[in-house]
């Protein structure tokens, strides 16, 4: 690493240090994340979920890496340097909010990042504008930060303490065991939908907040619309409130219809109703959209079936 000088801080999170630094001999400016977890091989480094993810599924729409260093027993993730976040753009009061056509771009880019990664058998599980990279013209995004990414076929049981509470997915608030690709999906709805309004759709301090805020939103389950859930939220003695919702449009006025027709179905309680990445991108709202879609169709991913898990409150 000696190469490398730090320049700043970038942030910091569950599984690593990430600072901005500048290679000596190249001049090029990157991003470099410390792992947390500590490999006492190369073999054990490589192993870790996100070199093997990253490795695996290389796309215009997903940061690149571009080295793997170890030194006394610390692993160093060299990234390309993107300029900022999303979460970033959203919370700068001086720039301009951002018009439908521009969240079509960066929705439509994204979705194509996913359909890739879903299609080679991973899934984030941690999507969040913190991990949304943007170019200096803000016209390219990139997915980051895939420390807490998952193989679709992996063993269950999977654990419940995944991404920020206001993008988490309902059958993960409920401890769903198994759960799939579907919860980035209703990741990209709530975001999609933050990037009309410039704040979260779903803010709230804990779980059962959150899933209070979303009842309010969407209407509350019933067996006919999400079974399932309702039999897990019955194992963890959880009742959901009485709400029967509220139009979409009263929340995101600038949304235009197609916009609100693709939020609508990626919040869909039922994770099964929830498009795939790449039937999203099929999707009317990005019909007037012209960038080459990077899918591997021949790659679908399957998605698992809820299984109850333990009894917990929220």
């Amino acid at each position: 690493m000696e190469k490398y000088v730090k320049i700043k801080k970038l942030g910091e999170g569950s599984y690593g240090i990430v600072y901005e630094a500048l290679n000596k001999l190249t001049g090029e400016v990157v991003a470099i994340k410390k792992l947390k977890t500590k490999c006492t091989s190369k073999e054990e480094c490589k192993n870790q979920i996100e070199v093997k993810a990253l490795q695996k599924i290389k796309h215009p729409n997903i940061v690149k890496l571009k080295e793997i260093n170890g030194e006394n027993g610390n692993v160093f993730l060299v990234f390309e340097c993107m300029e900022c976040s999303l979460y970033d753009r959203l919370n700068n009061i001086r720039m301009v909010s951002f018009s439908e056509s521009e969240i079509k771009n960066l929705c439509f880019q994204l979705f194509q990042g996913l359909a890739h990664m879903h299609g080679n058998g991973y899934f984030h599980r941690d999507l969040k504008p913190d991990n949304l990279l943007l170019s200096k013209d803000h016209g390219i995004i990139k997915i980051a930060d895939l420390g807490q990414a998952r193989e679709t076929d992996g063993e269950p049981p999977y654990t419940d303490y995944v991404t920020t509470r206001c993008y988490r997915a309902p059958e993960v608030f409920l401890h769903s065991s198994v759960y799939d690709p579907a919860v980035d999906m209703w990741a990209m709805g709530a975001i999609m939908a933050e990037l009309f309004i410039h704040r979260p759709l779903f803010r709230g301090d804990s779980g059962g907040e959150v899933l209070y805020k979303i009842c309010s939103v969407i209407g509350s389950p019933t067996e006919s619309k999400w079974s399932e859930g309702l039999q897990l939220a019955r194992n963890m003695n959880y009742r959901f409130p009485d709400h029967p919702g509220m139009p979409l449009a009263s929340l995101l006025p600038s949304a235009s219809s197609e916009a609100l027709c693709l939020i609508a179905t990626l919040l869909s309680w039922n994770p099964c109703l929830r498009p795939t990445a790449t039937e999203a991108l099929e999707h009317p709202f990005f019909d007037d959209v012209t960038p080459p879609i990077h899918v591997n169709k021949d790659l679908p991913w399957k998605r698992a079936l809820l299984k109850p898990a333990r009894s917990s409150k929220i």
